[in-house]
């Protein structure tokens, strides 16, 4: 996942590792209400990422491309190393994400079992995260967590 610098919207571009272009997303993050949506190769929709509007936890809805809900993710409160985020599916937790904001790394856990990986890789011109799938877990849940995360430590930045 590749993250545009310098432009008025996010955009990202997904890759696979040969360099392949798998899709894109692009999303309006300076407004009220947070949202992406992100694009198959070909412009598909292949789903949408909404943060809420009001909410005491950070919260992000993902979506399908007919607009149903697949899950909605949030932020612990109070954590005192690093961050982690909850992502629920129907109200029943589905996955766990823990992360290391030092260092921009991301464990993804589906009943405690690591099903994902994601890295920000250093030393690059554009923002560039590396994700690793290896677990049962839909793609879909983690490209949308990652643009949700992503947008988090932006907004924290600034």
């Amino acid at each position: 996942m590749v993250k545009k610098i310098m432009s008025l919207r996010e955009h990202y571009d997904f890759k696979d590792r040969s360099g392949t272009n798998l899709g894109e997303g692009d999303g309006n993050f300076w407004q009220l209400l947070a949202q992406c949506t992100v694009f198959v190769q070909g412009g598909a929709v292949s789903r949408h990422v909404t943060g809420k509007l009001i909410s005491i936890l950070r919260e992000f809805d993902l979506f399908d491309a007919s607009g149903n809900q697949l899950v909605a993710m949030k932020e612990k409160l109070v954590k005192l190393i690093g961050n982690e985020y909850w992502v629920e599916q129907n109200g029943v937790e589905l996955m766990r994400i823990y992360g290391n904001f030092v260092e921009h790394d991301y464990r993804f856990e589906v009943n405690k079992n690591q099903v994902a990986q994601v890295h920000l890789r250093w030393f690059t011109i554009r923002d560039t995260y590396g994700v690793s799938i290896t677990g049962d877990v839909d793609p879909r849940l983690v490209i949308g967590s990652v643009i949700a995360i992503e947008h988090e430590e932006v907004t924290e930045r600034h």
